[in-house]
């Protein structure tokens, strides 16, 4: 029905509107010239105003929707990781008293307390942490990569076609909503880009240096999500050995992977640091203890996998775990890539059937064919968080076939005209109707993370006092616990989980002269964060008080009822 009522619009445009609406199109696209890419400016007038627009809204988006603090565990502890980045620290303290202050994906042994996510996002996250600014790190990479798309696509593409996917890609939900969160995946995006940029520039003039820079790149995608780096690698690397100007011509793909090598075995250090053995990564060794050995390492067999059934819907990984996995991703990816009632992939499933594609295009589909066959490879799918997030680095491959779909599916300006009418009409669907509604369904409050314990401690007056939430680890917990210090013994307010009444005791030992606060998590209250008590006297126990973990069972056998 929506695919009807697009063409029906396109169809019964009048000629008058589609020669304006031609006219602005030019304007900012650019005249036709021909299928032959011309590389043009990095600055170029229609990537910035795109690039504008992706900061504007991923700034506001960040603000009044995810109210600028992270909301995913994985966003958590990177946003902690940056911070004790930015002070200085490889490592934290113990917490006083761990089971109270414990994290999800935090790695705690006598000595040490820290994340074991790769060092890579946390590390350039530490800038924007060291001014209290965090939040406005993505916003700003997610710009970056609207401009290096659209110089990498102008390496590819014809310039108008460049243009268009530039636009797209601006105009995607998927970009926006990732840019506005704490999660990786726009710097890896960033840094890919700026891989590619670098090795099509070496491809065309033979450069040394940029084929040196693009491997650098490629090796910072590594230090963010290694999974990706190898992927880009395998991308980059062939692509490489056709580059022109140089009297042996394998010294580009030779600067690449000297590049590569240099950046990514920053790790190694880092890894040595934290578990002894350079190869061994941080990530692995807390699966390993918190979980089961071997169940993070790529592959299959019955041992993959984290006993996750509500997102993993088979033990182990195999063959049936691939398939489903694919159709979920898919799926995700039609509907968040640009929000179309029509489904995001609509053109590109057309290009395909009628077989259409240029040279560029097959590139194009081999980028997707490499993500999606690497990541394989691996159990989980990426979850509800944020589309098909594991399949991200498809972004600007998918925008670029879709708008190389709408040039080669039709013919003569008129039709070209109307068809890009139709487009834009979703594109301006999408924006009124697909981003408000996941702003406000989805992402507001999204896993029920929010700043009310913040906006409590204030009202009530709980400045240096201790103060014990009940709830579950996520989202009661977590959501106070990113309002925490580094030093858990500084005099200021600090959040800790009522998770026992052993916990409980301890923590009041542990704090004997602070005033206590008892609050009830919104998964207790129903509503949002409420004090049961306080201010109490130091040590003090709230009275007929039940403990996290023991309203959890409560709550776990009530559901089964």
């Amino acid at each position: 029905v929506a695919l009807g009522t697009v063409v029906c619009l396109a169809r019964s445009a009048p000629k008058d509107a589609l020669a304006r609406w031609q006219r602005l199109l030019d304007a900012l696209l650019g005249t036709d010239h021909g299928d032959q890419p011309v590389p043009g400016r990095f600055f170029d007038r229609c990537a910035v105003i795109a690039a504008t627009w992706t900061l504007i809204v991923t700034l506001v988006l960040v603000v009044f929707v995810y109210q600028r603090i992270p909301h995913v565990p994985d966003e958590i502890v990177y946003v902690m990781q940056a911070r004790y980045f930015a002070a200085g620290q490889l490592v934290l303290s113990p917490p006083p008293v761990p089971p109270a202050f414990d994290i999800d994906l935090m790695y705690l042994d006598a000595q040490r307390w820290f994340s074991p996510v790769p060092p890579g996002w946390p590390a350039l996250l530490a800038l924007g942490a060291a001014a209290r600014i965090a939040w406005v790190v993505n916003p700003l990479l997610t710009a970056l990569a609207v401009l290096l798309a659209h110089s990498v696509l102008r390496e590819i593409y014809p310039p108008r076609v460049a243009r268009g996917a530039t636009l797209l890609l601006a105009l995607s939900p998927w970009l926006l909503f990732l840019g506005m969160s704490f999660m990786a995946h726009v710097p890896t995006l960033v840094f890919a880009l700026a891989a590619a940029l670098g090795v099509a520039r070496a491809r065309r003039t033979g450069s040394l240096v940029a084929a040196f820079a693009g491997g650098l790149a490629v090796g910072v995608v590594s230090l963010m999500r290694p999974l990706e780096g190898l992927a880009v690698a395998l991308l980059l690397g062939p692509w490489s050995l056709s580059a022109r100007g140089r009297r042996w011509r394998l010294a580009p793909s030779a600067a690449l992977v000297f590049g590569t090598v240099i950046a990514a075995a920053l790790v190694r250090p880092y890894n040595a640091a934290l578990t002894g053995s350079g190869s061994l990564f941080p990530i692995t060794m807390y699966v390993n203890k918190y979980y089961a050995p071997g169940a993070l390492d790529l592959g299959f067999g019955p041992n993959r996998g984290l006993g996750w059934p509500g997102l993993d819907p088979f033990p182990g990984h195999g063959a049936r775990d691939v398939v489903v996995n694919a159709i979920l991703n898919t799926y995700l990816s039609n509907v968040e890539l640009f929000g179309w009632a029509t489904g995001s992939l609509v053109l590109v499933l057309v290009l395909l059937v009628v077989r259409r594609l240029s040279r560029p295009d097959w590139w194009m589909l081999a980028i997707l064919f490499v993500i999606v066959g690497i990541h394989s490879f691996f159990w989980f799918s990426g979850g509800p968080d944020f589309a098909a997030r594991y399949w991200f680095l498809t972004i600007v491959p998918l925008c670029a076939l879709t708008v190389s779909a709408a040039r080669r599916l039709t013919s003569g300006p008129d039709a070209r005209a109307r068809t890009s009418f139709a487009l834009a009409a979703l594109c301006a669907s999408a924006m009124l109707t697909f981003v408000p509604w996941r702003s406000v369904d989805k992402y507001w409050h999204f896993r029920r993370m929010d700043r009310g314990i913040e906006r409590l401690a204030e009202l009530r007056g709980m400045r240096g006092g201790i103060v014990l939430v009940r709830g579950l680890r996520h989202p009661d917990y977590h959501a106070a616990a990113i309002f925490n210090p580094l030093d858990l013994r500084a005099g200021v307010t600090l959040f800790a989980w009522d998770r026992s009444r052993s916990v409980r005791e301890a923590v009041l030992r542990a704090y004997p002269d602070r005033a206590v606060w008892y609050v009830d998590g919104p998964t207790v209250t129903q509503r949002g964060y409420e004090v049961s008590a306080g201010p109490l006297p130091p040590g003090s126990l709230a009275p007929e008080r039940i403990a996290s973990d023991e309203w959890e069972r409560i709550t776990i056998r009530d559901r089964r009822r």
